[in-house]
């Protein structure tokens, strides 16, 4: 038995980010709140939203951080009481979508933010809620989970709640034609995790292997493509489409270790998320070969078909090859020793790192200390 949702509305395509108005009256909002960040300011997309709106007001909080705080949402709650909107607006990449998921959510929640933590905690429905992506990458739009920074522990902290989803989620692949190489390769590379870990994942069920089987493939065929070229539009649409499949996957079989590691190494050290979870994607995937050969063999022939030929054995080895073949392509570092971690940090990430339940391979807090030193080491 299994369970299978996909709670938003989907509009997808270029040029839709022009319904966004539309879809703002149709919910009924009238006053909107529009979470976002200062980096997106700098650009036309928040006007190219907006100018959809007719007899629609609207604030704008751009006060969201990278590693999105505790305080972030204190003062974009604060600034949503102060103008009395009815409802909210996430544009931008994983970090405003977090952001505003839990301002909507706390907005009709009662209580300290910290009390909903974990698990299905969020006890009401949110405020309607709208997100955006400017960034094909992290899958939030879809996905019923939020992670926020607790300001004095230096620690990410996991909400997981179906009253963290949007009601309309819509993706324009014409506003991430803007993105820099970089946040496009750590954005890529966050959405191929997505879709491999919930692919390996012990909750994954015949529909989420269908979602993260072509998210792999889209992801993988266009990554380098996007790179070389961020103005075609069609590489961009691939792109966002896979991340969009990989987030309801990830929605519905979660996470592993590749987030449970990246979580606490970037709540520590404030480092870019997707960055991470590229370094990290190779390291963990060898660690669970033993748990998941077959799926890890069905990966390699997603990425190059002539591994169908090999062994399961053998296949399984060589998807964790190409990956990290992808991931250096990429310039990614494969030892995070290369960004600054040592040998003397991992009992504190140990600490802070939270056992992943949907991690094919079991895993105990003694191994965290085996995955950390060949994270740091680069033991593929």
């Amino acid at each position: 038995m299994f369970e299978f949702r996909i709670v938003p509305k989907i509009i997808f395509g270029a040029g839709c980010a022009e319904k966004t108005g539309d879809e703002i009256k149709r919910l009924g909002g009238n006053k909107v709140l529009i979470v976002t960040d200062k980096g997106l300011m700098k650009t036309d997309l928040v006007k190219k939203v907006t100018s959809s709106f007719k007899e629609i007001e609207f604030t704008i909080f751009d006060g969201v951080d990278p590693n999105p705080k505790d305080s972030n949402v204190e003062e974009g709650l604060r600034i949503l009481k102060e103008k009395n909107c009815d409802l909210i607006l996430g544009l931008g990449g994983g970090s405003p979508m977090d952001v505003a998921k839990i301002i909507a959510a706390m907005a009709t929640n009662p209580g300290d933010l910290w009390d909903y933590q974990g698990l299905e905690k969020f006890r009401y429905p949110p405020l309607p809620l709208v997100l955006i992506p400017t960034t094909a990458g992290t899958g939030s739009e879809v996905s019923r989970a939020a992670m926020i920074t607790s300001s004095s522990r230096k620690r990410k902290t996991l909400f997981l709640s179906w009253h963290l989803t949007a009601r309309t989620a819509i993706l324009d692949p014409l506003l991430t034609l803007g993105l820099p190489p970089k946040i496009t390769i750590w954005s890529g590379m966050d959405a191929l995790s997505h879709a491999i870990e919930s692919y390996l994942s012990n909750m994954a069920n015949p529909l989420t292997d269908a979602f993260a089987e072509k998210a792999i493939k889209l992801i993988a065929d266009n990554i380098e493509k996007v790179v070389k070229n961020g103005n075609d539009v069609e590489t961009r649409s691939n792109m966002l489409l896979g991340s969009l499949l990989a987030g309801i996957a990830t929605a519905n079989a979660r996470l592993g270790n590749v987030h449970g590691l990246a979580h606490a190494i970037g709540g520590q050290y404030d480092l870019p998320h997707g960055l991470l979870c590229g370094a990290l994607l190779p390291i963990v995937m060898k660690y669970n070969l033993e748990y998941c050969v077959e799926k890890l063999k069905n990966i390699a022939a997603i990425l190059d078909e002539n591994a169908r030929k090999l062994s399961s054995r053998e296949g399984a080895e060589k998807a964790v090859e190409l990956v990290s073949d992808l991931c250096q392509r990429l310039g990614l570092p494969l030892k995070l020793e290369e960004i600054g971690l040592k040998d003397e940090d991992i009992p504190d990430l140990v600490e802070k790192t939270d056992i992943i339940p949907s991690n094919p391979r079991p895993t105990t807090k003694e191994d965290l200390f085996v995955l950390y030193r060949m994270a740091i080491s680069g033991s593929v």
